[in-house]
């Protein structure tokens, strides 16, 4: 199973986060990605 968040427990046996996984870092690149397109298109149009 793949695993999202990395967790681990402290001494009080809380659960912290520690990290994200490395294989959805391509979701906020294609985000910004689309969104400087966007971006560029609109203000194409405008001028």
């Amino acid at each position: 199973m793949l695993e999202v968040f990395r967790v681990a427990k402290n001494v009080w046996g809380q659960e912290m986060l520690l990290g994200m996984s490395w294989d959805f870092l391509w979701i906020p690149v294609s985000a910004a990605f689309c969104f400087i397109l966007a971006h560029q298109v609109i203000r194409f149009i405008k001028i």
